[in-house]
């Protein structure tokens, strides 16, 4: 169970809350500043994100696994 709300203006991303139980406290710190300032688009976030689980290699499957999750939600 995951609930991530984002703030969006002007096609950025303002501010990144998520919620869960799964993730690991590390790791939803490390979203939420990957997140926050990056234009809200699917090509940009999926970068930011996949730069992520390189810079992370043991936390790259859950990136991997969010990244999908995210990306699949939005629309467009």
């Amino acid at each position: 169970m995951m609930d991530v709300h984002m703030d969006v203006k002007q096609a950025m991303i303002t501010e990144v809350v998520i919620f869960s139980d799964a993730l690991n406290v590390e790791l939803i710190d490390l979203l939420k500043k990957t997140l926050t300032g990056v234009k809200y688009n699917k090509p940009e976030i999926k970068n930011k994100l996949d730069d992520l689980a390189i810079a992370q290699p043991e936390l790259a499957t859950q990136v991997s696994d969010f990244e999908k999750w995210l990306v699949g939600e939005m629309e467009g």
